[in-house]
């Protein structure tokens, strides 16, 4: 059930996502999709940064709001390395959604990106 819900999370985004493309005069009218809010958009933009396993259990646990054993469960990997997962994926995201002239130069930390 949890990954059909996590599915369907991914299925609404692409499909708001092909919505703001350029409509193909082939197929028919244009898909007229709902105002997304800007800190939707750059938290988006930035979880697209992640690498699929951070972002699988940020999702997971901050979204679909299950507990870390759940992820764990899910994912088919001990807690501690969902732990791990949710810690650099966070720490990645407060660098990723800081002001640009409040961000580090350099990016992102070297431990941040690996999971």
């Amino acid at each position: 059930m949890r990954t059909t819900a996590y599915r369907i999370a991914v299925s609404r985004w692409r499909r708001a996502t092909k919505g703001r493309r350029p409509p193909d005069r082939a197929v028919g009218r244009p898909t007229v999709s709902p105002a997304v809010d800007e800190s939707h958009v750059a938290l988006v933009e930035a979880l697209r940064q992640l690498p699929e396993a951070q972002r699988r259990a940020l999702v997971l646990h901050h979204i679909a709001d299950l507990s870390v054993h759940a992820v764990a469960a899910e994912v088919g990997v001990p807690e501690g390395t969902i732990k791990a997962r949710l810690s650099r994926g966070r720490t990645a995201l407060a660098v990723l959604l800081a002001d640009p002239d409040d961000r580090p130069r350099g990016g992102l930390q070297e431990g941040a990106s690996h999971a």
